[in-house]
């Protein structure tokens, strides 16, 4: 499972210890605000390439793993408005999924700390009978759809490491004539080695939708301008 980048008390999900919990949905996503990208799912790369540039990086065991480039900052982002509400682009389901989450193991948890759980508004997760309520099964659909979709995520950036299609990608981009922004630790894919792919894997690849995601990360490049802009 990805790392659980905002949770700040995050607890298993128990219909006996939780059985009068309530879930607020809300658009504030003010709980970002101190991250400059986040995890991406190759799905989404066609929506967000068109606000975002779509990079890849490494996690601590080495594998490659996309991310959604919020910013050109060290820290933090310009994506919000001033009441904390996503402004005029794509909302990675990475953040979307918050407060919930899968584990591993299939478990559903939630962070404690989150002012959109309670037991006083909003819609309860279970019901009388300590069922699960429709709203809790429908935050289940699309955490265990996010979770097949982070898999297959996985299964192709791996085939791409293992095909050696990934490249350093560092930037300097100056935010001002006095403040030079660089990026570092950033991959992309080598379109060259993409296209010097064997007929039978290119093949393999559209069916499997992992070339039209290629093309989208690669498109994806050409909002650094907007972000830059959107930055400043």
């Amino acid at each position: 499972m990805a790392a659980l980048l905002f949770y700040k008390d995050p607890a298993p999900l128990n219909r006996d210890l939780h059985k009068a919990l309530r879930y607020q949905s809300s658009g504030d996503y003010s709980f970002t605000d101190s991250v400059n990208s986040v995890p991406l799912t190759g799905i989404e790369f066609f929506e967000a390439s068109r606000d975002m540039p779509v990079l890849f990086s490494k996690d601590d065991e080495g594998r490659f793993f996309p991310l959604a480039l919020l910013s050109l900052m060290d820290a933090g982002h310009k994506q919000l408005d001033g009441e904390g509400r996503w402004e005029d682009s794509y909302v990675p389901a990475f953040v979307r999924r918050y407060p919930f989450a899968l584990t591993d193991e299939g478990t559903v948890c939630f962070d404690k700390e989150s002012a959109q759980i309670g037991g006083e508004k909003g819609e309860a997760l279970f019901n009388d009978e300590g069922e699960n309520s429709e709203t809790l099964n429908n935050i289940i659909q699309f955490l265990n759809n996010y979770d097949q979709q982070y898999k297959n995520t996985r299964a192709y950036c791996d085939e791409c490491s293992e095909l050696e299609l990934f490249s350093p990608f560092n930037l300097q981009v100056m935010a001002d004539k006095d403040n030079p922004l660089r990026l570092e630790g950033l991959y992309v894919i080598d379109e060259k080695k993409l296209a010097g792919l064997q007929e039978e894997k290119i093949n393999d690849w559209f069916k499997a939708g992992w070339l039209a995601w290629s093309y989208a990360h690669l498109h994806s490049l050409g909002s650094l301008r907007r972000l830059l802009k959107k930055q400043q």
